[in-house]
């Protein structure tokens, strides 16, 4: 049996899931990882193309990223918005020019 910590749920409804990435306006099926934290929340996030769909990186056969950062503003001064950096899918072996950077 597993520890068990007062208030912590033994499970969440998929409603109350969804309902995480609906508040960061963020689609579920396109995000890779989302992180809850003390200055806001981070989402790492496919990149899509003008057609909706996900940006492949050819020669490496990767796909490329958004990072975002939605921070929480705990006081009315706080003027931090949200940003989106780029990431660039990570150079493989399927890409002989890559070779020598392994």
């Amino acid at each position: 049996m597993s520890k068990t910590i007062e208030g912590i749920p033994a499970f969440i409804t998929i409603d109350e899931y969804l309902s995480l990435f609906t508040a960061c306006g963020v689609d579920p099926d396109q995000v890779v990882e989302l992180r809850m934290a003390q200055d806001g929340v981070h989402a790492l996030v496919f990149a899509l193309d003008e057609h909706g769909n996900r940006r492949v990186e050819w020669n490496s056969g990767g796909y490329y990223k958004h990072r975002i950062f939605i921070p929480v503003r705990r006081d009315e001064e706080d003027a931090r918005t949200s940003r989106v950096t780029d990431v660039a899918p990570l150079p493989t072996l399927r890409d002989p020019s890559n070779a020598r950077i392994f």
